[in-house]
């Protein structure tokens, strides 16, 4: 297997384990556990925990739930011997970066201000006003492996005309690198904050041919077709991902190649812990299923072939 791939893999199932070591924290910090040892209604549950954001309470117990570390039953909630392991070889860890850990823990420090506000003002997770949070997330060394991977699995090189939906802050110089002078990138975002941080990167670096545009790709319309669409991190902010994924492929040209790198909810099962943090970002809904992907790329009316890549990507060729 491509290394990139085991690198990509295995730092998002750690990423997933730290998170659901926080979440069991606050399970522990706001005696949500030990008050749930003889089980209780959920409505004196909420009532009992002294936090003012019960919204977002409720979230943490589902989560809990969705876990397996919680029960509930008609409204009665319940609780079992708790259990939580980690096992890393020698091989796994050198395979780990570092500075995701820092985003992690941050991560955590917002939840527990959520707890007081969901708009407290030290909740970074908005696409514009937290744009500097969000690039600094985007020049994570996992961000630069999976770009690196996508661009392997795609073989990027110049003369190529490429379609990214969600471009983000980051990947419009590092793709956008890949396919110049000769070819074209595309980048296409709603938020106006990381476009303008993208936009200054490549003016700096006198990239003429990687072209930006502000838009949402729920509302985006197939004009042209490419070599190459990339679609990473994304799906999780769509309600109905497979028709951005068939706008992808309709995106394609004859031998055309689609990137997806998400962390693929049936690959990660305690994704859920990593998910109760990302929803801080409003915009969020939910990591995608692999196979609902895979049922939505099959639907399309192109003939394509579809390659699982790890657990973390898929590799889409329309054939015709």
């Amino acid at each position: 297997m491509n290394q990139l791939v085991e690198i990509v893999d295995r730092n998002l199932e750690m990423m997933v384990n730290l998170a659901l070591e926080h979440v069991l924290r606050f399970g522990l910090k706001y005696g949500i556990f030990s008050r749930l040892a003889n089980g209780m209604s959920y409505e004196k549950l909420l009532s009992a925990i002294p936090i003012f954001n019960k919204g977002y309470l409720k979230r943490l117990v589902d989560t809990y739930i969705s876990l397996g570390f919680v029960e509930e039953s008609d409204g009665f909630l319940s609780i079992s011997d708790l259990s939580f392991g980690l096992n890393l070889s020698a091989k796994d860890l050198e395979k780990l970066f570092s500075d995701w850990v820092q985003i992690v823990e941050e991560l955590y420090k917002m939840a527990d201000y959520a707890f007081i506000s969901a708009e407290h003002p030290k909740i970074l997770m908005d696409f514009d006003k937290g744009a500097d949070f969000w690039d600094m997330r985007l020049l994570m060394e996992l961000n630069k492996a999976y770009r690196q991977l996508a661009a392997d699995l795609l073989g990027l090189e110049d003369g190529m005309n490429v379609l990214d939906l969600g471009c983000g802050s980051v990947s419009p110089v590092e793709l956008g690198e890949a396919v110049g002078p000769n070819g074209k990138y595309v980048g296409i975002d709603f938020s106006p904050g990381l476009l303008s941080i993208a936009r200054t990167r490549v003016r700096n670096a006198r990239m003429d041919w990687v072209v930006l545009r502000e838009i949402d790709i729920r509302k985006f319309v197939v004009k042209n077709t490419y070599d190459a669409v990339v679609i990473s991190f994304v799906l999780e902010y769509l309600e109905n991902p497979g028709v951005t994924v068939k706008k992808a492929i309709e995106a394609l040209g004859p031998g055309g190649k689609l990137v997806i790198v998400e962390p693929f909810r049936d690959n990660y099962p305690k994704i859920a812990a990593l998910e109760f943090f990302e929803s801080l970002t409003k915009e969020f809904i939910r990591f995608p299923s692999c196979k609902d992907v895979i049922v939505a790329i099959e639907e399309s009316p192109y003939d394509v072939k579809v390659e699982p890549v790890g657990n973390s990507a898929l590799l889409v060729t329309r054939l015709v």
